[in-house]
């Protein structure tokens, strides 16, 4: 299974359903791979592009204290699979004893990846699907 290595390349509004859009932009070429996403996902997707904290921790920042405290971290993101219009993700913590995956939407995993400075890829046939 190939896995090719993404960034977040932007975040959009598609005009005719109004919901934000993630754009996955691969590293070694240039394909895009649009996300529809919630409007709370693109706000803390946009906020950590931006670098901007909030004093007291939103979820996704939450998430990653309680794995720091934990001794754990986000390894790498991957999206895994397109059914219908609906991509799955899984993300992969890892506590010392190797990397666990789990399952997760692709728009809380972006937002986390984005926080852990980690990794994030696309399966292949992910993007040949889209």
């Amino acid at each position: 299974m190939s896995m090719i290595p993404v960034r977040v390349g932007g975040l959009a509004i598609d005009e005719r359903t109004k919901s934000p859009v993630v754009l996955l932009q691969e590293i070694e070429g240039n394909r895009v791979l649009p996300i529809w996403i919630g409007p709370m996902e693109a706000q803390a997707i946009h906020l950590e592009l931006l670098g901007k904290k909030y004093q007291r921790p939103l979820t996704h920042d939450l998430i990653i204290k309680i794995l720091e405290q934990l001794k754990a971290r986000v390894s790498r993101v991957v999206v895994t699979d397109l059914k219908d219009t609906t991509f799955f993700a899984s993300l992969y913590v890892d506590g010392g004893q190797g990397a666990v995956a789990i399952d997760a939407r692709p728009s809380d995993s972006i937002a986390i990846a984005l926080r852990a400075r980690a990794p994030i890829f696309v399966v292949g046939k992910v993007f040949d699907e889209s």
